[in-house]
Formats: structure tokens, C-alpha cells, sequence
């Protein structure tokens, strides 16, 4: 804490006097310890996807390039509950020529992504899973380094809410570094 002591007393010394103490013991558990500026070392990386994912931004690829040689596991999560709440409603059919389609879907965005992974230095998996959207990615955030995650991940963004309610939930559970683009 010495250092950022000192970079108040300096930042505060003619404005606010006396009182940057006071500023110091009010906003310490807000400035970062010298520890917590080390980067953690990332060899693995999570990449939940959904049809409300709209696609990586290339920013996102640039900053992916940095890891280059880390594995990437590309998770495309269909909620199940939609799926039973179909067969309760509509019938087995149409449950599962949604579920038919959603397989297409996830299929189509895995690869698409995967290939732009790839073309990166990124070693890439994938895989389709059927569950909860935030459960599962909360129990698989435990097993990488970091998440990377879509700010619309799990339902549509709007104006208002500009964080999915899904994505506010899992980053409140995750302890691992994450990336929300």
C-alpha cells in the first residue's frame, strides 16, 4: 500500500490537504496491492456461446492472439428448460425439431468461431451442451483460466439493461478472471 500512498499524497497534496489520509483509509480496499498487479498465466480459456452471442468482434481475436498456444473450449449451451417447456406445451415433435435445429445452429456458430480461434495460434475444442445457461458455465468456469463471455450471452441486451441478467449472475459466481465483450 506504501506506493499508493505515496501516489495520493502526491495526486492530493495541494487539493486536498491534510485529508488525504482520510482519502487513503476510506478508498483503500479499492487500489490495487502490488500482488494484484501480476497477470495471471493463462494456458486455458472458456468461450460460452449461445444463439444470443452475436458473433466475436475482431478486437476480441486481437486480444486472444496474446494467449497464443492456449486451449480454447468453445461451449455452445442450449437452455433445456426451453426445450421441456416445448414438449409440455406443443408435443415431443416439435420439441425436438426445435432441439433439431438449435444442434444446427450451435454446429454452425461452433465451427465459424473455432476456425477464427484456430487461425489465431489457439488450439480449439467444442462441444454442445444442453443445461442451464448459467449453471453450466459456472460449474465449467472452474476448470480454466479465464472466461471470455458475450455481454448478451443467455437473452437480448437492450438500452436499459446493456448486461444480460444471465451474464450479471455468472460473473457474480466466477472467481476467474473474465472477459465480457
Amino acid at each position: 500500500m506504501d506506493i499508493f500512498s505515496k501516489l495520493i499524497a502526491k495526486k492530493f497534496k495541494n487539493i486536498a490537504g491534510d485529508r488525504y489520509e482520510e482519502i487513503t483509509k476510506r478508498y483503500r480496499e479499492f487500489l490495487l496491492l502490488p500482488e494484484e498487479f501480476v497477470l495471471p498465466e493463462i494456458n486455458s480459456i472458456l468461450i460460452p456461446i449461445d444463439r444470443f452471442a452475436h458473433g466475436i468482434p475482431s478486437e476480441l481475436y486481437e486480444t486472444l492472439e496474446a494467449y497464443a498456444g492456449a486451449s480454447v473450449t468453445l461451449v455452445y449451451v442450449s437452455e433445456s428448460m426451453a426445450f421441456r417447456m416445448i414438449e409440455q406445451t406443443l408435443g415431443k415433435l416439435e420439441a425436438e425439431k426445435l432441439k433439431i435445429a438449435e444442434r444446427a445452429l450451435g454446429e454452425k456458430m461452433l465451427t465459424e468461431i473455432a476456425s477464427s480461434l484456430n487461425d489465431i495460434g489457439l488450439r480449439v475444442s467444442k462441444r454442445h451442451i444442453f443445461g442451464s445457461k448459467s449453471d453450466v458455465v459456472i460449474k465449467l468456469a472452474e476448470e480454466f483460466d479465464l472466461l471470455v463471455i458475450s455481454r448478451g450471452y443467455g437473452s437480448e441486451i437492450t438500452k436499459m439493461s446493456p448486461l444480460s441478467p444471465v451474464v450479471l449472475k455468472i460473473v457474480q459466481h466466477v472467481v476467474k478472471p473474465t472477459i465480457i465483450y
